[in-house]
């Protein structure tokens, strides 16, 4: 074989494994990340709630063009679901940020036990021949006192300014902290990803969200190890 030949060949071999490995294969990345934490072992009701956004439950019918259907949502429950339930613990969603204030109401300080907040400033889906993608910003919080008042005071100055959340994080840490002054245990937990992003190949047998849900769930484990 003739020298040219062998190049065509080996040109041939890269475009196959390529396409190969972009068909079968899935990976997980973001652009950067950080963790907070104050882990200890809490006694606290078998009980947590998590506040799930409401952008993300309305992102398929405000946002149509980004295919989103509603799996994001589904699948990042079903994650926290399998997290806490695995140690019997029961989880409720629900809407712990008010959508709305009335006048002369206020926004809650704490709840009755354990809290995780969720927030996503954006998501998106995006379909190529060979594979798909999906990707999100995220911010997690969770407080073994219930403790909302310090994310609401933190997210309220960090509106608009989302494009990096390292800075939300770790002013939330420090702000829940420093409210955690009766001496009892407690388990205060802050994660953050910019752009966390999955690239699923069509042949992969994953699901592209399901991938991405399982990052964001798996931090939780830790902290509710903490939760006797």
């Amino acid at each position: 074989m003739n020298r040219s030949g062998k190049i065509l060949m080996l040109l041939m071999f890269v475009a196959y494994s390529t396409v190969g490995y972009l068909l079968f294969t899935a990976d997980v990345s973001w652009k950067s990340s950080g963790e907070f934490s104050h882990l200890e072992n809490v006694t606290t009701e078998k009980r947590v709630v998590v506040d799930f956004p409401l952008e993300v439950e309305l992102a398929s019918d405000v946002y149509p063009e980004f295919g989103l259907r509603g799996d994001f949502e589904s699948a990042i429950k079903s994650s926290i679901r399998e997290v806490f339930e695995g140690r019997n613990i029961s989880v409720e969603f629900a809407h712990v940020r008010p959508v709305i204030i009335m006048p002369g109401e206020s926004p809650p300080d704490w709840i009755d036990g354990p809290v995780v907040v969720l927030f996503i400033p954006f998501q998106g889906h995006e379909d190529r021949f060979y594979y798909e993608t999906c990707y999100a910003s995220v911010l997690l919080y969770a407080s073994s006192s219930g403790d909302v008042g310090s994310y609401l005071s933190v997210e309220e100055r960090y509106q608009g300014d989302t494009d990096d959340l390292g800075n939300f994080a770790r002013e939330l840490f420090q702000t829940a902290e420093a409210r955690e002054y009766s001496g009892r245990p407690y388990s205060t937990l802050v994660v953050y990803w910019n752009t966390l992003e999955v690239r699923n190949g069509k042949l992969s047998g994953e699901d592209c969200w399901e991938l991405l849900s399982r990052e964001v769930a798996r931090e939780l484990e830790a902290w509710a190890e903490t939760l006797n």
